[in-house]
């Protein structure tokens, strides 16, 4: 990735913007972060940050006056929070623990005019740049500062002027100072301060005119401003003169990057949305008491954006946001030698896209996961085991044994082409004949069949070459066909073909039956449920909404989440999340189900299958249409990765022979194997993705050549290398012919002895 892009995907990312109060703050306090530390009553930590952002700590938090509150996004909410208040409270705890000064001088002298607050800020911040300054004022020098208000006390201005001193600040009387065109020929730079009478007077005629961006005067290396009625602005107008003299001894641009000085507009971006209401806490003549600025700092909404972790699952797994993704992504790419801790955050990445879509500025981490596993591939950085299980479930569904291109029986051409998509055809075999028969008998011009995989997974997993690849052969296929419009029911399906392949002539299942009579003898529920659109159908709201009509017509009472439609998040299989994280996969399922109390309505397979497995009962659609059975649809069990496939190739079978009438496929050698699994050893094969055809494959190998090991209790043990995985199968042999599975596990060392066999269509598991 270029540093170019990673920009660009950072700044669209706001989280890392100040909070609205510290951006309209003229010293850019972090009030966010003040009110974070008092609601916990954290009064050293608070202090040490007003220490660490205002030049005159102690004075300043006394007599703010706040002009931060007409940003506050509590200022609806019950009035905003009274950081000004917050702030004299922390540092009346106790005198505040000041750092000495360590930063080495530069040799760069400068003067500041006048012993009023704005002088004394931009003495306090020249110092600390490292300048040697001397400060011309009255001898009096508490007076100013005290004359601000009561609360600055003597013994408080007394600390203010001692650590300015210490510092290396020098205080010289007013007579000490020579004419202004003399000045600057002793000192490198100056600033005056004009709430000062003395240094109002001895600069009127340089500061007759001013330049308000960089407080230039009518003398070079002459800066001066403090004349504001608001004390925190007088105090910014000292920062800002001692930055342009900064600038000004550098001989940079005196204007150029100056809009964040000072008060400014953030970017952030923080809902209001479910905050209550809250009364801000009285401020009584003495101030806030320590309990009641804990009470009113605890009012601080603490602003930040996070919308799109806030309902993305995968997020808050990883603990970042966008921004912090970005960069740690960029590094995993960049780096040369050592480990690439950021792979597996890359491959667990659903590519939903609803962080896009909640994002006020657009970031995609689809996009930016997508665009880095592309690159990951490409320098042969991929984890083999990330998305190898279900590549290689894509290739098995697109073999001869699981696809099926057919014009409708007794015809010749087809006017549709039924894309069932491989997750209905193997989870819910029977209805998809049903669709088929019911398509066949609403559409006119003949309606063909097309089993396959529309190559999802390999967009998915950044493969680009192989995409290529099956778009080609699906373009192919295709105009082989006649170049018929394609009713997809798969909304993956759907996306992928009119993103890849534009002149392929595509429709959703559901809209056309949402144009059609509805089946015979559907059955709707006697409850109401939840509408769970798939995240691919985000950007097809025509499919959505024919999908709300046809459960409509069907008598189906159904209501909408907080989060649908085009803000849908993924079930845990999308961008094959299910593969390469199984455990958050269980966890996005989870949170999709939070959304609603309700049991689920559902048009996709995949999804079904995801929520029931992560106790979210769900019912599709087609469950309500074609019913099978009198059993409530949501108590059916989800459909594991064994069964999908077996029952892809049976429906294939079955198909073939009673609606073609032709000769049934021969069952491979291993077929003929008669498996007994526990249900416990099912879910433990299922879990490291081992399927009931590998473990047929296996053991019918170590029955035919013998290569198998005994042990002590007399179960055998069978090997397997198909590909990159060794599998192993503990099992025995029963007396009826059939094989117990007690074990499974399966590793990617090669070890000598194991049976290989080449399977282009065998499962990839993951390390026991």
């Amino acid at each position: 990735m270029e540093k170019a892009k990673l920009l660009e995907f950072e700044s669209k990312c706001v989280q890392e913007e100040p909070p609205y109060c510290q951006a309209a703050c003229p010293l850019h306090l972090d009030g966010r972060a003040l009110c974070a530390f008092v609601r916990e009553g954290r009064f050293d930590d608070a202090g040490k940050l007003i220490e660490r952002t205002l030049p005159l700590p102690e004075a300043l938090a006394r007599i703010c006056d706040a002009p931060c509150r007409e940003a506050c996004l509590r200022r609806g909410l019950g009035g905003s929070v009274e950081l000004g208040a917050v702030e004299r409270a922390c540092v009346e705890q106790g005198p505040l623990r000041r750092a000495p000064l360590l930063i080495p001088k530069n040799g760069k002298k400068v003067a500041v005019i006048g012993g009023a607050l704005s002088a004394l800020c931009a003495a306090s911040d020249g110092l600390r740049k490292g300048y040697s300054v001397t400060v011309f004022c009255s001898e009096e020098r508490s007076g100013p500062l005290m004359s601000l208000s009561p609360r600055i006390t003597e013994e408080i201005a007394h600390r203010e002027l001692a650590w300015l001193e210490k510092g290396g600040a020098r205080f010289l009387p007013p007579d000490a100072l020579p004419p202004l065109s003399e000045l600057l020929g002793g000192f490198d730079a100056a600033f005056a301060g004009l709430d000062d009478p003395f240094a109002a007077h001895a600069t009127a005629e340089a500061t007759r005119t001013r330049i308000p961006a960089s407080l230039e005067t009518g003398i070079e290396g002459l800066f001066a401003g403090g004349d504001s009625p608001s004390f925190i602005l007088r105090a910014a107008d000292g920062r800002r003169g001692m930055k342009s003299a900064e600038r000004f001894l550098q001989g940079a641009s005196l204007l150029s990057s100056r809009e964040k000085e000072g008060a400014y507009s953030t970017r952030l971006f923080t809902s209001a949305e479910g905050i209550s209401t809250v009364k801000s806490e009285p401020v009584p003549p003495e101030g806030y008491s320590p309990e009641e600025a804990v009470r009113e700092a605890k009012r601080c909404i603490l602003c930040e954006c996070m919308e799109c972790v806030k309902h993305c699952a995968y997020m808050r797994h990883y603990k970042g946001y966008p921004k912090k993704f970005a960069r740690e992504i960029y590094n995993n790419l960049s780096v040369i030698q050592g480990t690439r801790l950021a792979n597996g955050m890359i491959n667990s990445c659903s590519l939903c896209g609803r962080c896009e879509r909640i994002c006020p500025n657009g970031f995609s981490m689809a996009e930016l996961c997508r665009e880095a596993r592309r690159e990951m591939f490409l320098q042969e950085k991929m984890p083999p085991s990330a998305h190898d299980f279900t590549l290689e479930d894509m290739r098995f569904n697109n073999s001869p044994r699981a696809t099926l291109l057919r014009h409708e029986p007794e015809k010749e051409t087809s006017a549709y082409l039924f894309l069932p998509g491989c997750r209905l055809a193997g989870s819910c075999p029977e209805q998809t004949t049903a669709l088929y028969s019911f398509l066949r008998d609403r559409l006119e011009g003949g309606v063909g069949l097309w089993l396959r995989c529309c190559g999802a997974p390999a967009d998915w997993a950044g493969r680009e070459e192989e995409l290529r690849h099956e778009t080609a052969k699906i373009a192919e296929e295709w105009k082989s066909m006649g170049s018929p419009i394609v009713v997809a029911a798969c909304t993956s399906c759907l996306a992928l073909f009119r993103r890849e392949t534009p002149s392929i002539k595509t429709v959703s299942l559901w809209e056309i039956l949402d144009g059609a009579e509805l089946p015979e003898g559907f059955r709707p529920l006697e409850r109401n449920l939840a509408v769970a659109d798939p995240c691919t159908a985000a950007h097809s709201p025509e499919v959505g909404a024919a999908v709300r009509r046809v459960a409509s017509r069907a008598g189906v009472r159904f209501q909408e989440p907080s989060l649908s439609g085009e803000l849908s998040f993924c079930c845990g299989f999308g961008g094959l999340q299910e593969c390469a994280n199984s455990t958050l996969a269980a966890l996005s399922a989870e949170s999709r189900g939070e959304e609603s109390s309700l049991d689920f309505l559902v048009y996709c397979s995949m999804c079904r299958n995801l929520f029931v497995q992560a106790g979210k009962p769900a019912v599709h659609l087609l469950d309500i249409l074609l019913p099978q059975g009198d059993d409530d649809p949501a108590e059916r069990p989800p459909v594991g990765y064994s069964e999908q496939r077996e029952n892809r190739v049976g429906l294939v079978r079955a198909l073939r022979a009673s609606l073609w009438k032709e000769e049934d496929i021969v069952n491979e050698p291993h077929e003929s194997i008669r498996l007994v699994i526990p249900p416990d050893v099912e879910k433990t094969l299922a879990k490291r993705r081992i399927l009931a055809d590998t473990v047929r494959r296996a053991i019918w190998s170590a029955e035919r050549s013998g290569r198998k090991m005994k042990q002590l209790n007399g179960a055998l043990i069978a090997s397997l290398r198909p590909a990159s995985v060794t599998y192993w199968v503990e099992y025995a042999p029963g007396a009826d012919g059939s094989f117990e599975v007690r074990n499974g596990w399966s590793h990617r060392m090669s070890v000598a002895g194991a049976a290989e066999e080449r399977a282009p269509d065998a499962s990839i598991g993951e390390k026991a």
